[in-house]
């Protein structure tokens, strides 16, 4: 029997949305209540349950905008700098 049903991908689901919380409260993101009040160091159970949060089950960036996409490596533009880096200090 195969073991990747409903089950499995709801406990996968919910194992990743845990994850992408610590990670998301490791970085020292802070809680904002609409009441003004907010959480310096919030547990992740505490963030997962903030509405704004939810969007985070279905997937790892809300949105396609540059805050929420993050930073994008780009190997051939790390080389170029690199040999840019080295070349300055051997001069």
């Amino acid at each position: 029997m195969d073991k990747r049903n409903k089950l499995w991908r709801r406990q996968q689901m919910a194992r990743v949305f845990k994850a992408r919380m610590i990670l998301y409260v490791a970085y020292g993101h802070c809680i904002l209540r609409k009441d003004g009040s907010y959480y310096e160091h919030p547990h992740w159970f505490e963030l997962a349950k903030e509405k704004w949060a939810q969007v985070y089950k279905t997937t790892g960036t809300p949105c396609s905008c540059m805050m929420c996409r993050g930073f994008e490596y780009d190997r051939k533009e790390y080389k170029k700098e690199t040999r840019r880096i080295i070349r300055e200090s051997m001069e």
